[in-house]
Parts: C-alpha cells; sequence; structure tokens
C-alpha cells in the first residue's frame, strides 16, 4: 500500500457484542484482498455493555442464549481473545491496525457511554487496547492518510415520537441539542453515521417500514449533504436506501448469523476513498463468506 492508494474504510452493521466475529472476518478480508483496513465505522447497538451488566431486557433474553451479546467486556477489560486480536504481539499477516470508531444505538450501557464521552467531540477510546473508539452524539473528527482526508459525524440512538428527538441524553433516544450540535459546526461531512435510518428511507425493505425512521437525520442528510450516509437498526439484509439528494445512503444488516450456518446477508461493506468524487462502497460478498459458521467463526 502506497500513501496515495484510496483509503480503505471498513463499515459495520449492529454488532450486539460480536466483536470477535467482526474481526475475524475483518482480518480475513484483508487475507484474500492483500489490501489492509485504515479506519472501521460502525453504526450503533455495538453493545457496549461493560460489568456490572446494566442490560436491558431485550439484550439480557438473547445473552441467556447467545453469551457473545455481552463480548463488549472482553474487549473492554482485555484478557486471552482480545489480545490475540489487538495485541502488540499479534503476527503482521493478522493485525488489524484500524481504529473502529461507534456511535450509540438502543442497546448499550448508556450511563457508560455517557461518563465515557463527557466533554468529548470526537472518538474516545473504550477498550484495553485504545482500538475501539465512540463518538459521541453531534461529534465530528476527520481521518487522514497520505494525501486524503474523510471527515465524519455520528448522530446516535434513535428518534422517540414521531421521528423526532428525545430529552434524556443517557437513552436511547438522541437529543434536539445533539442534532443541533452536529449542524452548527458549518464545515461539510463526507459521512453521517446514524443507528436509525432516515425517515420512510426504508420503505423499500419492507412496508412496515414506511412511516419509519427519523426525521431528524433526513433534515441532517438534506442540510449537510453528506456523499455518504450510513444506518443500521432493522436487522434486514443490507441495501442501499432512497435519501435526499445526491447522498448514498445504506442500511446495514447485523453483524451476526440469523440462520446459524449463514452469515447474515449485506452486514459489512468497504468504503474506498479518495475523495468526494473517487470513491466506492460496496457490500461485502464473496464466496469465503459462506464458510463462516455460528460455531466455527473463532477456528477459521
Amino acid at each position: 500500500m502506497t500513501p496515495d492508494d484510496p483509503l480503505e474504510i471498513a463499515v459495520l452493521g449492529d454488532v450486539h457484542g460480536h466483536l470477535t466475529l467482526v474481526y475475524q472476518l475483518l482480518r480475513r478480508w484483508q487475507r484474500e484482498t492483500g489490501r489492509a483496513l485504515d479506519l472501521i465505522l460502525q453504526v450503533g447497538d455495538l453493545g457496549a455493555f461493560p460489568p456490572p451488566f446494566r442490560l436491558d431486557r431485550a439484550t439480557k433474553r438473547f445473552a441467556e442464549s447467545d453469551p457473545d451479546e455481552l463480548g463488549f467486556a472482553a474487549y473492554h477489560e482485555g484478557g486471552p481473545e482480545a489480545d490475540a486480536i489487538l495485541g502488540p504481539d499479534v503476527p503482521p499477516d493478522q493485525r488489524i491496525s484500524a481504529d473502529l470508531v461507534f456511535i450509540r444505538g438502543n442497546h448499550e450501557d448508556f450511563e457508560f457511554l455517557a461518563e465515557a464521552g463527557a466533554g468529548y467531540d470526537a472518538p474516545v477510546p473504550v477498550d484495553a487496547h485504545q482500538k475501539i473508539l465512540y463518538l459521541p452524539n453531534g461529534g465530528r473528527f476527520t481521518f487522514r492518510r497520505g494525501p486524503h482526508r474523510i471527515a465524519i459525524g455520528g448522530l446516535g440512538g434513535i428518534s422517540h415520537q414521531d421521528g423526532r428527538a428525545g430529552r434524556d441524553p443517557v437513552s436511547e433516544h438522541y437529543t434536539a441539542g445533539e442534532v443541533r450540535k452536529l449542524r452548527s459546526r458549518g464545515d461539510r461531512i463526507d459521512v453521517l453515521l446514524s443507528h436509525e435510518p432516515p425517515h420512510g428511507a426504508a420503505a423499500a425493505i419492507h412496508p412496515r417500514y414506511a412511516d419509519g425512521g427519523s426525521r431528524d437525520v433526513l433534515d441532517l442528510i438534506r442540510d449537510l449533504r453528506p456523499t455518504y450516509h450510513f444506518a443500521g437498526h432493522y436487522h434486514e439484509p443490507g441495501q442501499r436506501l432512497a435519501a435526499a439528494g445526491e447522498t448514498r445512503s445504506y442500511e446495514l444488516n447485523a453483524v451476526n448469523f440469523l440462520r446459524p450456518h449463514r452469515l447474515n446477508p449485506g452486514c459489512i461493506g468497504v468504503l474506498r476513498w479518495a475523495g468526494p468524487d473517487e470513491s466506492e462502497f460496496a457490500f461485502v460478498d464473496a464466496p469465503w463468506l459462506d464458510e463462516y459458521t455460528r460455531s466455527n467463526y473463532r477456528y477459521l
């Protein structure tokens, strides 16, 4: 890789604690393509639940049958599994050097994230190896390598009523103040991350989403005009959404196995970026993905 090569940015759907699955898949992508990732972006519901586990009902229910729903703890505290992926002694051919930057979803430890992100407008590390970074709502940051730069902003959480903001920043809802904060900085952003898709844009996925989504996210896309927008939340096959203007908007599936022997389709994509007019995004859809199952992914 040379400094002039495009940025390689992985984009992930909901993770819900399955960080080891994420890293195993990304390591395999690097081996198969011979390309190294520069950055990893995640659209919320990372499953950021460190001990003591303040779990919502849904996470507690799923964790009873799938302990990996609580997988973030191993990375937050450190341990053999995290060390084998992010530690300093990982062989170069297995190393992922890229930071993972995430926004909050509606299934996280909101008190933990509020404390971690207090006073920050840029990503802040929340794990033992300082490779998993939380981007607080309304925050922005610019990633640079060589001649390339990309500006990224985030609005995590979901809307409250009628697709609009809630009032409590320590909750599953984003707030009007966080929306204003993201908009008020004025500078253009290249990528907008949100947990919830824009209002009405997911109707193509299923008619039940025709009136779903966030009106504030739709307004932000219209006003900020990012080149790309990425969201998750619905756990449906990843696909492009109808959004405002020329923004290319995508919904990503959860990085998991709805069926035990098949990875959810459209849960990971890669953005190649050399500038707004020199970029492309594609979902990872390769034959080797079929090798991965719920029971074997740690060993491939």
